[in-house]
């Protein structure tokens, strides 16, 4: 075998076999494969490398229960909500003992308002509408309003860094992300949902 097929990276699917045979190379092949992207997604919300790194761990320990039985469509996405869940929870946990607002969660404290985290068989069923609620808006959206939402509220990037990466002032991205929380509370209102 050549160094080339050795180091090359095995498919999502194969990735994905290999936890549903229990295969413990599942971890090592995602790690190879997704480690600098969950490094990443997982700093943008702690900025912290020594809590990223522990929330890695914590996102292989979770990929591996939840697959079987669950198969993701797609792998990297899964692993991303995955990891942003974990570094969520971590932020405010760690809010909570500090009780003190940072940048840290400053994008998660945004949409607070919107979503709430008390978990009720009413509770889930408002979430599920939330969701599609905000995914009909997102496929509905231009590409400047999907951009900043997902780096945003998904990535937890900061305004400054969106505003860079899209060539334009924080004032505007300001500006935009005010005009897609307007737009979400009128849609989530002409639907009955409460927030």
């Amino acid at each position: 075998m050549s160094r080339t097929q050795e180091n090359a990276l095995l498919s999502d699917e194969a990735i994905i076999e290999l936890y549903f045979a229990r295969n413990e190379k599942a971890i090592a092949e995602t790690e190879r494969k997704y480690r600098d992207y969950l490094f990443k997604t997982a700093n943008n919300i702690l900025l912290n490398e020594a809590d990223s790194e522990e929330c890695i761990n914590d996102t292989y320990l979770k990929v591996w229960n939840a697959i079987p039985p669950t198969r993701p469509k797609i792998f990297r996405a899964f692993l991303a909500k995955i990891t942003r869940n974990i570094a969520f929870d971590k932020c405010r946990s760690e809010s909570r003992k500090k009780r003190s607002s940072n940048n840290k969660t400053l994008s998660f404290d945004e949409l607070e308002g919107f979503v709430s985290s008390n978990s009720t068989p009413e509770t889930e069923l408002e979430s599920k509408a939330i969701t599609e609620t905000v995914n009909r808006y997102l496929r509905e959206a231009n590409d400047k309003k999907l951009y900043i939402f997902i780096s945003r509220y998904f990535f937890a990037i900061s305004i400054s860094d969106i505003a860079q990466k899209l060539n334009c002032s924080e004032s505007s991205v300001n500006k935009t992300v005010a005009e897609i929380k307007k737009e979400l509370r009128q849609r989530f209102e002409s639907e009955g949902i409460d927030i």
